[in-house]
């Protein structure tokens, strides 16, 4: 149920935005990973562990089952992880550790992990076991189109195991299954699907890995008065503190109950902006009371409430993640 209000009400605000007082804000917001590392974990070491295949098809594409190409997919997951720059430094090890051609994960043995460790001089190794390639056809029915549309469907699913010197089992085993599409008139051979699988692989798998940066989208209210819409020369010039000061300014003035409550939500995005999120949450809280039902105000408070409760929820993840450089972000 809150996955669908959230949509609804994501829906209402662009609905809102074509509205003149409010306006939309879109920012880049860094995202904690899936796995906390320890912070001595500097240097890792990605090696290919999966198993030998046959040559792809240059010119075919085979619908079904098929394993992806063990030493592409580690380089490019490895490069991936380099590009992050969370880790000191990225080895890679892309001779084939497994030389059979079963279908199966294989584990490392705690020597195997030792000496590789010790030939890479690395921290952690991060073995890739398998990119699952799964493809089949589909008929897609769009309204408005006259017939189906054909497509090729390709789920991939890597798998990761995370492993620490000393120990006799990996640390974390991850896997993720995601979705690509083709036209069925432009699909890709069995050699570019290996291709496309394991650059899909390493961008699941590095979000997986370490903190990355994605897009999100605010909205806030820009007219009404004059202090509102100084504020919002304000935000186009990346001074929060200004916004802040002025919609604070017109927060603790106005008699209007309505530019008291925009100006409070104002309020709590300035201070989201400027890093400081519980004081982002005390804004919203402050005004939950004083906002009409079902009105402006009310939709744009609920959507972001919400956004701001996930970013507070991820929050304490992310600090620990960025605890390596001195939570500078």
């Amino acid at each position: 149920m809150m996955k669908i209000y959230a949509l609804c009400a994501a829906a209402l605000v662009c609905c809102l935005a074509s509205c003149g007082s409010i306006q939309t804000l879109t920012f880049d917001q860094l995202c904690p990973a899936t796995v906390n590392f320890p912070e001595q974990v500097k240097n890792i070491a990605v090696v290919n562990n999966m198993p030998a295949i046959p040559e792809a098809k240059r010119t075919l594409l085979t619908l079904g089952d098929m394993n992806g190409n063990g030493k592409r997919s580690a380089e490019m997951l490895a490069s991936a992880l380099a590009d992050s720059k969370y880790f000191n430094q990225v080895m890679i090890c892309d001779s084939a550790l497994n030389e059979t051609s079963m279908s199966g994960r294989r584990v490392l043995t705690m020597q195997e992990v030792t000496q590789l460790a010790k030939e890479l001089d690395a921290d952690a190794i991060f073995s890739l076991d398998q990119v699952n390639i799964h493809t089949e056809r589909d008929e897609i029915f769009y309204p408005g189109l006259p017939g189906t549309w054909s497509v090729i469907k390709a789920k991939v699913t890597p798998v990761l195991s995370l492993y620490i010197p000393g120990r006799e089992r990996p640390m974390n085993i991850i896997a993720k299954t995601d979705s690509l599409q083709w036209d069925a008139g432009m699909a890709p051979s069995d050699r570019q699907m290996q291709e496309e699988a394991a650059s899909f692989s390493a961008y699941m798998l590095t979000h997986m890995l370490v903190p990355y940066w994605k897009q999100a989208q605010r909205v806030y209210f820009g007219g009404g008065c004059v202090e509102m819409r100084d504020a919002a020369v304000c935000v186009n010039e990346n001074d929060w503190q200004g916004a802040y000061d002025l919609w604070k300014s017109l927060y603790e003035q106005t008699k209007s109950k309505k530019l008291k409550v925009r100006a409070a939500i104002n309020l709590a995005l300035a201070s989201e902006m400027q890093g400081d999120l519980p004081q982002a949450e005390k804004w919203l809280k402050e005004i939950e009371e004083k906002v009409v039902p079902g009105s402006d105000e009310d939709v744009v408070r609920k959507f972001y409430a919400e956004q701001l409760a996930g970013r507070l929820k991820d929050f304490s993840h992310l600090n620990t993640q960025m605890g390596r450089f001195g939570n500078n972000f």
